[in-house]
């Protein structure tokens, strides 16, 4: 049987939203014997208080999905990089897909919509625009230690295997 590895996407009524993207990367890595990640990486080049990065806690309930579990975690990148993100476990009829993810502003890695808000802001205040990055990873398992620990290994192999452009995209320009 061939797994379902379709994208979550927002739904309909938040599409326009979602055009504050101006650059999204859809892709899906698969492995023998392992569920397939599926990875999504959206960008903007600017970020203001009207037009920010969308979060998985809005667009999967928007598609359908309760979330049964959520929780902050640490993303080890590369050597003494790491960016704080969250790790989702959501559930739809019998699919249930982990969610690992985070959000980049700058240099910033805003946790909550609320975090999201007051980097924008003190980042504006102090005359900056920053761009902005969702990247997300998920896996269709009901295993969620063992999603968490093959994501967070993909994530560390991405951002270790990337350029110095891929890396500042992933984790912000004093990082790369």
């Amino acid at each position: 049987m061939v797994p379902d590895v379709s994208f979550v996407l927002p739904p309909e009524d938040e599409a326009k939203a979602a055009a504050v993207y101006e650059k999204q990367l859809m892709r899906s890595y698969g492995a023998d014997g392992a569920p397939p990640i599926m990875l999504l990486i959206a960008y903007a080049y600017r970020q203001s208080g009207m037009l920010m990065v969308h979060r998985p806690e809005s667009c999967y309930p928007g598609s359908g999905f309760t979330i049964t579990d959520i929780r902050d975690v640490d993303i080890p990148l590369g050597k003494g990089i790491s960016a704080p993100g969250r790790f989702l476990t959501t559930v739809r009829d019998t699919r249930t897909e982990q969610v690992l993810y985070w959000t980049r502003l700058g240099n910033r890695f805003p946790v909550s919509w609320d975090d999201q808000r007051r980097s924008i802001a003190m980042q504006n205040l102090a005359g900056l625009v920053p761009d902005g990055a969702l990247i997300r990873f998920s896996i269709i398992d009901p295993d969620a230690k063992a999603a968490e620990a093959t994501m967070m290994g993909f994530a560390k192999t991405l951002f270790e295997s990337c350029g110095a452009s891929g890396r500042a995209l992933l984790a912000g320009p004093i990082n790369a």
